[in-house]
């Protein structure tokens, strides 16, 4: 529905901008903003119709993960109405959370990205970006597991999450890094083939054009919306990797704390009379 919905989208949006190049090359056209008003009840509906079913899919690829490791850790072996009741039960929390973090976690990270990218132009801002951005995905992530799999609140995760990213920092920041990695080179590549395709036709096309023509640019727009539908569509696929990845470091890091204090507590036996 999500891809759909884009393909329509992206549709409209391209054929202005290409009617409006082709009254620039000579030929009759209404232009991009007319173009826009003469179908502005369609592209109002279809935007806003496009960005609740967006965050519909959005919270749904957060949730599933999150719910299925919660049931994976009570049980081996569970059922698919299992796991939609689970995520049932904390879509109210799934939403306070990303909300919350629109205006308080989110403008954080921005600040840290501007100012690690204003570090760029002295050097060191370029490691410090490789360190920052998976350190800060997975510091969101640790936050999210940990506000939705405990009795937690969102400020308490916060804390419990940064803690949990500075037990280990190193390696929560070096599995973040390698998985981002993987998921983005994949995604480039899918990407790149129909965007090399595409560039290839258009330029061929056009050496092929007679003078006086008007080039032909309807191809540009079929190839950047099937760009565009193709990137989202493998982000929403590895954005589950991600996220069962940060899943499984939060999972480890919490197992061992417990272990640990139960070790603490069992090393403490004999001496409290002391």
């Amino acid at each position: 529905m999500l891809l759909v919905l884009t393909y329509t989208m992206m549709k409209i949006f391209f054929e202005g901008i290409f009617s409006n190049l082709n009254g620039a090359f000579g030929t009759k056209g209404n232009g991009f903003e007319s173009y826009i008003n003469d179908n502005l009840p369609l592209v109002i509906g279809l935007g806003i119709f496009t960005a609740i079913v967006m965050a519909f899919f959005i919270i749904l690829s957060y949730a599933f993960p999150v719910a299925y490791l919660k049931l994976q850790e009570k049980e081996t072996s569970f059922t698919t109405n299992e796991i939609i009741a689970e995520i049932k039960s904390k879509i109210g929390k799934i939403v306070v959370f990303f909300i919350a973090s629109i205006f308080i976690l989110i403008p954080m990270l921005m600040v840290a990205m501007v100012v690690c990218f204003a570090l760029v132009f002295i050097i060191i801002g370029i490691p410090l970006l490789f360190i920052m951005i998976p350190a800060m995905v997975s510091w969101y992530s640790l936050s999210f597991y940990e506000y939705i799999s405990t009795d937690s609140g969102y400020f308490e995760a916060l804390g419990n999450g940064f803690t949990l990213l500075k037990q280990k920092f190193w390696p929560v920041v070096g599995s973040s890094a390698v998985m981002y990695l993987i998921t983005q080179i994949i995604v480039g590549i899918f990407t790149m083939i129909p965007y090399v395709i595409g560039m290839v036709s258009m330029f061929t096309s056009l050496k092929d054009q007679h003078p006086g023509n008007t080039p032909d640019l309807s191809g540009m727009g079929i190839m950047m919306t099937v760009i565009m539908i193709l990137s989202l569509f493998m982000n929403f696929i590895f954005q589950n990797f991600i996220l069962v990845n940060q899943g499984i470091i939060y999972y480890s890091l919490r197992e061992e704390n417990e272990n640990n204090t139960s070790k603490s507590e069992i090393d403490l036996i004999g001496l409290q009379g002391e």
